[in-house]
């Protein structure tokens, strides 16, 4: 074989693969540019599926939900008495600040000396109460086994809401609503409650009285 002949065969052959080797790399780079535009594709959902996260926080943070409304603020004076030393008043006053509590109110308990009207208004003041409640225990009466009592306290300005008709102890308090910065009480009236012992009747007495002052309470606001 001439080395013309020779020449030709190796100039064909190395063409042959240069050609082979271009059509690679193009195929190669077709390839490349295809898979990156379909993950391209499969990634955009995510990011819009990110920002309309985003946006729902941003709307809700931007809307919020309709504000608690705040409990009415009584402050409860200690509880005063003019009956019979046998009935003791301790513990009435929670008791009544329970009650207005159990009605939905917020009672605040105020130590001042039940008489002292100023001081006691004062600090219902200092604690933010928008009403101050003063009871006065002014009756007491009690029947002896088989006996009933009749309602003598019905003079009632609050309301007076008796208890069980058979009771052989009565109970009957003056109560008087201010508001803190005020001259002259906004309610001024009897409550009375009747049971069979003297401790069950002043519980009684002061749910009976934390009904009627939240009830008194309600009709004001009402009429604004």
């Amino acid at each position: 074989m001439s080395r013309s002949l020779v020449a030709f065969l190796l100039l064909f052959l190395v063409s042959s693969n240069g050609v082979a080797d271009l059509r690679s790399t193009k195929n190669f780079n077709a390839n490349t540019i295809i898979g990156a535009a379909q993950g391209e594709k499969s990634a955009a959902p995510s990011t819009s599926n990110a920002q309309a996260s985003d946006d729902s926080k941003a709307g809700q943070t931007a809307n919020p939900g309709p504000a608690k409304k705040r409990a009415i603020r009584i402050g409860v004076a200690q509880i005063a008495s003019t009956v019979e030393s046998s009935l003791s008043t301790d513990g009435l006053q929670q008791e009544l600040v329970n009650d207005l509590n159990f009605l939905g109110a917020q009672g605040v308990a105020i130590s001042t000396d039940p008489h002292d009207r100023e001081g006691a208004l004062e600090q219902a003041k200092l604690q933010a109460c928008d009403y101050v409640v003063f009871t006065t225990i002014n009756g007491l009466k009690t029947a002896s086994v088989g006996q009933k009592l009749g309602s003598v306290f019905n003079r009632g300005g609050l309301g007076a809401v008796g208890g069980s008709g058979q009771g052989r102890v009565e109970l009957n308090a003056q109560v008087k609503v201010f508001q803190p910065d005020g001259a002259t009480p906004l309610f001024d009236g009897d409550v009375n409650f009747r049971q069979n012992d003297t401790e069950g009747t002043a519980k009684g007495l002061m749910k009976t009285e934390a009904r009627n002052v939240m009830l008194q309470i309600k009709k004001l606001q009402g009429s604004k």
